[in-house]
């Protein structure tokens, strides 16, 4: 795979519209990358809206389309989310010393969470995926990532669940944190896939871990992933579900 061609703004609505659209025109199967030092409409999962403040986060998309005989298969374009949690899981404890490497870790399906100064898990990381189909063809899709670097006060309604790597005691530019970004998007683009999902089922350690379902009442334990990326789950009577979005499920030993 080539270097990834990266294009910065100095403010952009979305970086995964501007990725989307700057796609069209780009190599097939050949990544690009945009960021910005602020965007105006971000989006988060769940028609969720994610704003940040002037450069003090990265705010970036990586985008890639198909040929016209592309058939990505689901355990393909569920990669995209694995890779965008990975590269981020990677590049922080690239930064810290090695004995606070395990205080970064991911929440199914794609957030990256680290423990602040206080010892509170905090989101730091989110990632949104967006494919784009002509009919039952995928045609391109688009990784949308943002990291918290170095902000420091939060809407009321995230405050208690968002942080940064800066209020998490990692004092780091963020030019630097994107430039290791851009690298560990690379290194995980060339791993075989049954490796990266080995990898990103490791990193969740939700083998075995009981779980709460949203509109149930029961506790549950998480037995696998599936090749398209979501997870199974069975109560104690022997029941399966499929779980298809990471906020209808929550882990009870956190």
């Amino acid at each position: 795979m080539r270097p990834i061609q990266r294009y910065h703004f100095s403010e952009l609505p979305s970086t995964n519209d501007k990725a989307k659209e700057l796609c069209a025109k780009y190599a097939v199967n050949e990544y690009l990358a945009v960021t910005t030092d602020v965007q105006t409409q971000g989006r988060g999962r769940n028609g969720k809206v994610w704003l940040g403040e002037y450069n003090e986060n990265v705010y970036c998309s990586f985008a890639v389309r198909y040929g016209q005989a592309s058939d990505k298969s689901s355990p393909d374009l569920a990669s995209y989310q694995v890779r965008g949690a990975l590269a981020v899981l990677s590049l922080v404890r690239s930064i810290l010393p090695p004995h606070g490497r395990s205080n970064v870790f991911l929440k199914y399906p794609n957030d990256v969470y680290m423990f602040d100064l206080a010892q509170e898990r905090k989101k730091i990381c989110g990632v949104l995926v967006e494919h784009e189909f002509i009919g039952a063809r995928c045609v391109g899709t688009v990784i949308g990532i943002g990291v918290n670097v170095r902000q420091t006060v939060f809407s009321q309604d995230i405050a208690a669940k968002a942080s940064s790597l800066l209020l998490c005691g990692i004092d780091v530019a963020v030019e630097e944190v994107i430039t290791r970004l851009l690298e560990e998007w690379e290194r995980l683009c060339e791993m075989q896939l049954d490796d990266l999902y080995a990898e990103w089922w490791r990193e969740l350690a939700l083998q075995g871990v009981s779980v709460a379902l949203h509109g149930s009442g029961e506790k549950w334990t998480a037995l696998r992933l599936n090749t398209d990326g979501t997870l199974v789950v069975e109560n104690q009577h022997g029941e399966k579900r499929i779980i298809l979005n990471g906020d209808s499920v929550r882990r009870l030993d956190w």
